[in-house]
């Protein structure tokens, strides 16, 4: 009797050991390197619309802004490189007039990411999304980096007056916080840094070098 029970108790041993074989190997069944469903939803991301702000490794300034499927603005203290067309959360190496950029989104506001200028050795970025911003309703004064004058006035959504010196230029529409647009002989664009300062550049309508501006709202 006792022999018959010490092999009963051995075999149900034998079941149980086997069922936490099998346990133990389903739950390491997942592929090393591989995420499991719940891990991939986690590491996902939906980069917020918007503008963006940040530094390079050497101290430069960053920003770009963000519209569903394009960089726009891209520029590095406010010399714009152009824009790129994004792909689930990342673009590739995009170039404009040898000047090329390429970052990814590792969190919903937040870009790392490289530029660099022609043939050179790329140069490591992080930026990140910034607050809406409501633009001041108002005039707004600066200048262009070879000191010619920028002036306009915003408004109900419009830009209105936009001169470079002394030459009227016209007027453009701006929404979510930026704007672009060409006339007959002079094409201008921008963004709002802040709720008081346009980040922008020019060009006559003939060519293709953008002059960069800033732009900043004052009380007349």
């Amino acid at each position: 009797m006792l022999r018959r029970l010490t092999a009963l108790a051995a075999a149900l041993l034998m079941t149980v050991g086997l069922g936490l074989a099998t346990t133990g190997s389903g739950a390491a069944s997942a592929v090393p390197g591989v995420p499991t469903a719940r891990a991939a939803a986690a590491v996902s991301v939906i980069p917020h619309h918007g503008s963006y702000a940040g530094v390079d490794h050497h101290g430069r300034m960053v920003t770009f802004s963000f519209n569903g499927n394009q960089v726009t603005h891209f520029a590095v203290n406010h010399q714009v490189l152009g824009g790129a067309h994004v792909s689930n959360g990342a673009w590739h190496e995009t170039c404009h007039n040898g000047m090329c950029t390429k970052g990814m989104w590792s969190t919903d506001g937040h870009v790392t990411g490289s530029w660099r200028s022609g043939g050179g050795t790329w140069t490591s970025f992080t930026a990140s999304s910034s607050p809406r911003i409501t633009p001041y309703s108002g005039t707004y004064l600066g200048s262009d980096h070879s000191g010619l004058s920028i002036h306009f006035s915003f408004g109900n959504g419009f830009l209105r007056g936009f001169r470079v010196d002394h030459n009227h230029v016209g007027d453009a529409a701006a929404g979510s916080g930026k704007f672009e647009t060409c006339h007959q002989t002079i094409c201008f664009k921008g963004h709002w840094e802040t709720e008081y300062m346009v980040v922008g550049s020019w060009r006559h309508a003939n060519s293709s070098q953008w002059r960069p501006f800033e732009a900043y709202a004052y009380a007349t």
